[in-house]
């Protein structure tokens, strides 16, 4: 090198060769070129830069230039702790033992020295003049700058390109379970010596082993770091002293509210660089608006399903059900809409205010003793607030309830509570908001259709039953018998006439005759069985039918229901009956078998009334005569 070349030139020229090559040079070995080019250019024995870490705010030695003699090169504690002035951009000299000097150059002062210039000579004294530091100081400086400006330049397009690559992928996916994936993925390609987690705002059931945790929310963690991350959406830093680490808290944050927070862990105490800081602000908020985008897309595809399921329902509920087939479809729908265990409809009964049942298709609970108490607490408790209930614990304090989440929806028509669909499930907190709106849509859409099955049931037994005694009508039983002539192999019907019922008419008018033929009635639906036919004949007849009963059959029920009735009425009656019975449907009909039990009837008032004739024609003839 030219030796009549100033000082400043000769290190411009050293210089502008590293800036020509800078693309070629990585930042280690551009540092080891800047100390090593001083050497020759200074000739110093020792030349180190410096460089302040934010991670742990010290500085740490670089760079030495090669030939420097690493137990001259002052370590970082002794260059911080016995050169106050370099905190503030000042020069500091030091002398040591063996007569050399040394010089420690602070590198932007105005930010906080990101470097330390090192510099010992031997005998070059007059390098040390504020003259030639000055020149040193502005030539290097003007270098750095560039260095960094060109570093930074370099690690912001990775980091953009980083995020841009991340947010491809994550834009792409369509499950939450991916998005959680690719984020720890790309955590511990950017710090592998970390630990993280995601806390989420909602609980997630993820069979997959991902670092997931659910945000808490009582008073204490109110208190909670993470928990202000999460009410504040600002990135939130915790130096936690037991531990000996420090953690990170970062949003994840969408457009449309916070979806959770990602929680970093550094293996020790450290302090977060602004730019650190800054890049997994932008890292947290690429994953909460991919979060939020999932988390939108699955809910569109809940309310697609659920549009669907509710269109599934109306049709089917418009298509004329009967009452039962209704609580079946209703029970269906909602059991596979939220997994609830149990459904059960309670409803009033004909229009009376204080009673109601328990719909046939409602789940088994609502068949036992227990299920009853809890149908009549929740249905007085709804009826009486008219506004539904949704807990995820519940707790009935007069009586136990093996159901944990509860959902209870009024039924409403005609701003008149009908009724109470009830949902329930072992599991705590297992039914969400979405499915209780759902559950309320189909409720509101099913109660129309209930109520009008219910009226539709009204009608028709109307139509076949007496109003007096709600007994079938004739009409009907003589349409039930033809009908079990065509299909079973035998069936006997009783015909049953009330004992000078004119007399009690007289005596103490129509209204205890209907008094006593209710009463009559009452007695002849005791004696039913299952699949028995009970109707009024007409007046103050009343008739039974027993499909695939014999002859015998019809003449020990006869009997019975004359005894009781004898006994059991006021003013007490007595009744005569004619039984006629059918095995042969080819060469038999149903007037055929009226005809025999009427006369059978006609009979039994000949022969003193008050007892049981069988039929004519048959192989024995048997009279029931009062006791």
């Amino acid at each position: 090198m030219d030796s009549r070349l100033t000082l400043k030139e000769k290190i411009r020229d050293v210089y502008f060769e590293l800036i020509a090559d800078i693309a070629y040079y990585s930042h280690g070995t551009l540092l080891q070129a800047i100390v090593d080019r001083l050497q020759v250019v200074l000739n110093t024995s020792n030349t180190a830069i410096y460089v302040y870490n934010d991670w742990t705010d010290q500085y740490e030695l670089g760079t030495a230039s090669h030939h420097a003699s690493l137990q001259n090169i002052l370590t970082p504690p002794y260059i911080w702790s016995n050169t106050e002035s370099v905190a503030d951009g000042k020069v500091a000299f030091q002398n040591s033992s063996d007569s050399r000097e040394s010089v420690i150059i602070p590198l932007y002062p105005k930010y906080k020295p990101a470097c330390l210039l090192f510099l010992t000579v031997d005998d070059n004294r007059s390098l040390f003049h504020m003259d030639s530091i000055a020149i040193i100081k502005h030539e290097t400086e003007q270098l750095l700058k560039l260095v960094n400006y060109y570093r930074q330049s370099k690690t912001s397009e990775q980091r953009n390109k980083f995020l841009f690559d991340m947010s491809s992928r994550l834009y792409s996916m369509t499950r939450k379970e991916e998005i959680l994936a690719e984020i720890v993925q790309g955590l511990q390609e950017l710090y592998p010596n970390f630990s993280y987690y995601i806390l989420l705002s909602q609980d997630y059931d993820s069979t997959e082993a991902l670092p997931v945790k659910t945000i808490e929310y009582s008073d204490d963690a109110t208190k909670m770091v993470s928990t202000q991350a999460f009410l504040t959406g600002e990135v939130q830093l915790e130096d936690r002293i037991k531990e000996k680490n420090t953690c990170l808290y970062a949003p994840l944050k969408g457009k449309q509210g916070i979806y959770g927070v990602l929680q970093v862990i550094t293996p020790h105490e450290i302090g977060f660089p602004q730019e650190e800081i800054s890049f997994i602000t932008k890292f947290s908020e690429t994953a909460g608006a991919a979060f939020e985008n999932v988390t939108l897309y699955q809910h569109s595809n809940h309310l697609v399903e659920d549009l669907k399921l509710l269109n599934e329902a109306t049709h089917k509920l418009n298509s004329n059900l009967r009452l039962n087939d209704i609580i079946m479809t209703v029970r269906h729908q909602i059991m596979n809409a939220c997994g609830a265990t149990q459904v059960g409809v309670v409803y009033l009964k004909d229009g009376d205010r204080e009673e109601y049942d328990i719909l046939t298709g409602s789940t088994n609970y609502f068949k036992t003793s227990e299920g009853k108490m809890f149908a009549a607490s929740i249905f007085e408790r709804v009826r009486a607030d008219r506004e539904p209930v949704l807990s995820g614990d519940f707790n009935a304090t007069d009586l136990f309830v093996p159901y944990r989440s509860v959902i209870a929806v009024p039924m409403v028509q005609s701003d008149i509570v009908h009724g109470v669909t009830v949902i329930m499930s072992e599991e705590k907190y297992y039914f969400s908001f979405d499915s209780f709106k759902l559950i309320q849509s189909l409720v509101q859409h099913s109660t129309l259709a209930l109520t009008n099955a219910v009226l539709r049931n009204k009608l028709e037994m109307a139509v076949k039953t007496d109003y007096l005694t709600k007994l079938y009508s004739r009409n009907y039983l003589d349409e039930m018998l033809k009908l079990h002539m065509e299909n079973e192999e035998k069936g006997t019907l009783i015909l049953f006439d009330i004992d000078d019922f004119k007399k009690i008419n007289d005596t103490y008018g129509h209204y205890i005759g209907d008094e006593v033929i209710v009463q009559v009635a009452d007695i002849i639906r005791d004696h039913l069985g299952m699949r028995d036919i009970a109707a009024r004949w007409g007046g103050e007849e009343l008739a039974v039918y027993l499909p695939d009963a014999d002859i015998e059959d019809g003449l020990k029920l006869a009997g019975a229901i004359r005894r009781q009735a004898a006994n059991f009425t006021e003013p007490s009656i007595t009744m005569s009956c004619g039984v006629a019975s059918w095995t042969d449907k080819a060469n038999d009909s149903a007037s055929e078998v009226f005809l025999r039990a009427d006369k059978a009837l006609y009979e039994a008032k000949s022969i003193g009334k008050n007892c049981v004739v069988r039929e004519k024609g048959r192989p024995k003839k048997s009279v029931d005569v009062a006791d």
